[in-house]
């Protein structure tokens, strides 16, 4: 009974080591991919906000999912004109489906990041296309689009006027 046990111990052990390490790796994959989001949001504010009108501050956000435990990822806080709006990854697991762009078929995202100011929100889902990101904006009335910096401008601009 004891090698049993003993055995049963260490396959659990095992099992739980492997289970912790692909949650790291898709952790550090949505990381990754949240980074290239900002990059690409910071590249357009400064495209559009010259003089710099928006403040940006980046903060850490925890993320609580299942299978994947405790993580921090980055956020963005706009601030301009008394407005905040804040840029927050929810989650890298999600049951949320769309069709991206050049696929027949709906698709369930791998990726959760909203624009809110706490009372409304967009939500841009994350889908992958071989080996790039597609991001779909979608709006209040659920309806999705491709996330471009021309969704990126109306989504801001829906805030703050």
């Amino acid at each position: 009974m004891s090698a049993t046990f003993k055995e049963f111990l260490r396959e659990q052990a095992a099992k739980e080591a492997a289970q912790a390490t692909k949650a790291k790796d898709v952790v550090d994959e949505w990381r990754t991919a949240v980074e290239k989001l900002f990059r690409q949001m910071r590249a357009w504010l400064a495209e559009s906000d010259p003089d710099g009108v928006i403040e940006i501050k980046e903060q850490q956000q925890e993320v609580r999912e299942p299978g994947l435990g405790r993580y921090h990822v980055p956020r963005l806080d706009l601030h301009a004109f008394g407005t905040w709006i804040g840029i927050i990854p929810k989650a890298r697991q999600t049951v949320a489906t769309a069709r991206p762009p050049r696929v027949a078929a709906p698709q369930r995202a791998v990726g959760r990041v909203d624009i809110t100011d706490e009372l409304r929100r967009y939500v841009l889902f994350r889908f992958r296309d071989g080996d790039r990101d597609v991001w779909l904006i979608e709006d209040a009335d659920s309806k999705s689009k491709p996330f471009d910096h021309e969704a990126f401008e109306a989504a801001l601009l829906s805030y703050l006027r």
